[in-house]
């Protein structure tokens, strides 16, 4: 539960949704409302804060550092990473050529830049 806290904290600074100097909310309070350890949140929050992502502030709480968006371009850089790589595994287990992974990925860039359009 712990990295799921984690992966979802990143992801919300990635994606925007967090942004520098937000509060998260009290180890107490997430554990709550989760139903899980306290521990377990302030493990996922160490982490992260190891990581540069979060600051805490002596008698405030923890927060979204400033950083944490620089931190989250390379996280998104990662993240997609990962899913290229599982996409690429399943291509080559289906038995597609590089020539026609490369021609669905156009399809695909193709799509989205329409439905962006």
């Amino acid at each position: 539960m712990y990295l799921q806290i984690v992966e979802q904290v990143r992801h919300g600074i990635a994606a925007g949704a967090l942004r520098a100097d937000d509060e998260l909310p009290s180890v107490r309070a997430l554990a709550a409302k989760h139903l899980i350890n306290p521990n377990t949140v302030a493990r996922a929050y160490l982490e992260l804060e190891r990581d540069g992502f979060l600051c805490k502030r002596r008698g405030a709480g923890t927060y979204v550092s400033a950083d944490a968006i620089a931190l989250s371009a390379t996280h998104r850089i990662h993240a997609v990473g990962k899913l290229l790589d599982k996409a690429l595994t399943a291509a080559a287990e289906f038995g597609l050529s590089g020539k026609q992974v490369r021609e669905l990925v156009e399809q695909r860039l193709v799509g989205i830049k329409e439905k962006s359009a």
